[in-house]
């Protein structure tokens, strides 16, 4: 009898620590990883009794919708999930919708698979355009599901100590979705805002339950000591919860802030983040991102949780690698999963709209004319986001000399911003005059020799009219665009004894014409 009461003991001690680690185990964000460089440093910080043990939050298992923990995009993943401070990158419908505003001159198709374990799987599949105003939306759908042949029991026989195996009843499955909606803008050129609406649903055998959340992000950027610097909060989750059967369930709410920054001599990227989730202790994130070359690049991180790793040390490490072409782009993580084994997860992302229009209007240089001078813009570059394709940067230049006193605009370019480059200024040709609209007389044209990279969206320029032009104070300013002149509308800015000077904006263009209104 005694020998039974003790086995009887074992089996409920085992069972309820078997069902507190897999409560725990469903409810904790994806493990990440870490560099080898990081390795020495996380080394110092650990405690030797992580190594094997890790105290389980006392709300560990209390939240719904643990999916939503899961992460999206092998890029985000392989560094460890710090990506709350990266802007620029098509999963940001996850991460922190603010950095949709950086997508606003291109359209992505995105789909990302997780191979998780136990037969469990993940797909998420997105899209993202820009907004007929402002900024750019997105739309998302994220499914994880089970097989569909798990055993239903009852559960009755667990307090028999001779057979405590209750039988087979009889075959379920289950599944998650989440429907996403997000918008991110750009309100001002250092911040930018987004949110995403959530629909979600969680389903087990004949059980189910919905709800609706809510995402809030911001990015801002900024200097420190001469480096661009990125900083990112996001509040995920907000929402009521999901009732199963009588009883309402918290969704798994969690703060997040990112610090990021592109290292500017290799184009890399590192990554800060602190998460804290509302069922678990504080996690701390490092991630880097190392370009090869121009289309293939490393990346690793490394997520420690106080109180240690739910699954050992090792289970913080993650690692993967992506390869960008122009309008593709592959990346793949791994990362492990302590004595559950190893994690693959993959994800593809098409680009098309504005970035194919951009490479088309790198690729072409006008034809050398007789006439033109050279001047060169002192460039002052400033990075804005970094993603597969490169570094998105805002560029100011200025020459003293050059009819156009300034121009500002945003480039995507694989690795450092160039100091300088050139605009050619001459007096209009005859092959020029064809075409103008009537009354406008020019007086300057310019083209571009050497812009950087692919220019994105709308070019903004400073010029000026010399006062003794007939009309000099009613500027026009008009562009080339698909072998028709077309007006960009100018506004008086200023004026001293020789020149008035405006401002406007236009988009990229092989010529460019100053004019004034004359007679008809």
């Amino acid at each position: 009898m005694r020998e039974n009461m003790g086995l009887f003991k074992k089996r409920v001690a085992y069972r309820k620590n078997a069902r507190a680690f897999f409560h725990f185990l469903s409810l904790i964000p994806h493990p990440s990883s870490l560099p080898l460089a990081v390795l020495f440093f996380s080394s110092l910080i650990l405690h030797p009794s992580s190594l094997f043990s890790a105290k389980i939050h006392p709300d560990a298992g209390s939240t719904s919708a643990a999916f939503l923990k899961l992460g999206a995009g092998a890029r985000a993943v392989a560094m460890g999930g710090a990506f709350t401070g990266v802007a620029g990158d098509p999963y940001a419908i996850y991460w922190n919708p603010a950095g949709l505003a950086y997508l606003e001159d291109e359209k992505n198709l995105s789909f990302f698979h997780n191979e998780y374990f136990q037969g469990l799987g993940q797909e998420f599949l997105s899209y993202t355009a820009p907004a007929k105003r402002a900024g750019a939306c997105g739309l998302g759908l994220n499914y994880f599901y089970s097989a569909k042949d798990l055993t239903r029991r009852s559960g009755l026989n667990e307090a028999d100590p001779v057979n405590p195996i209750s039988p087979v009843e009889g075959k379920f499955g289950a599944y998650d979705l989440a429907f996403f909606a997000a918008y991110g803008r750009e309100f001002r050129q250092d911040l930018a805002l987004g949110a995403v609406v959530k629909v979600i649903r969680q389903s087990i055998d004949k059980e189910s339950g919905s709800s609706l959340a809510l995402d809030l992000g911001l990015l801002r950027n900024f200097n420190w000591r001469g480096c661009g610097y990125t900083a990112g909060l996001t509040a995920q989750n907000i929402g009521p919860g999901i009732k199963f059967v009588s009883r309402r369930y918290n969704l798994p709410l969690i703060f997040k802030a990112g610090l990021s920054r592109r290292l500017s001599d290799s184009g890399g990227l590192i990554s800060f983040e602190a998460d804290k989730p509302i069922d678990n202790y504080p996690s701390f994130i490092l991630g880097v991102e190392y370009p090869l070359t121009g289309r293939l690049a490393l990346r690793s991180g490394y997520r420690y949780r106080l109180h240690g790793n739910e699954l050992g040390a090792c289970s913080g490490f993650s690692a993967g690698a992506g390869v960008a072409f122009d309008r593709l782009s592959f990346d793949y993580a791994f990362t492990p999963f302590g004595v559950l084994g190893n994690l693959h997860r993959f994800s593809i992302n098409m680009r098309f709209g504005g970035a194919a229009a951009a490479v088309k209007k790198e690729a072409y240089v006008p034809p050398a004319i007789e006439g033109y001078t050279n001047f060169v813009f002192k460039s002052s570059p400033r990075a804005l986001a970094i993603s597969q394709r490169g570094i998105k940067y805002e560029i100011k230049a200025f020459s003293p000399d050059c009819g156009i006193s300034s121009i500002t605009f945003k480039t995507m370019l694989r690795g450092k911003a160039l100091a300088e480059f050139a605009m050619g200024e001459g007096a209009p040709g005859t092959e020029l005059l064809a075409g103008l609209p009537e009354g406008v007389l020019p007086l300057k044209v310019w083209r571009p020799v050497s812009l950087p990279g692919n220019v994105q969206g709308d070019i903004y320029f400073e010029f000026r009219s010399p006062k003794s032009s007939a009309g000099a104070a009613k500027a026009v300013f008009l562009y080339r665009a698909e072998n028709q002149w077309k007006e960009s509308p100018a506004a008086l800015s200023g004026e001293n004894g020789e020149f008035y000077f405006f401002s406007t904006r236009a988009p990229f263009s092989a010529y460019y014409v100053l004019a004034t209104i004359g007679n008809k």
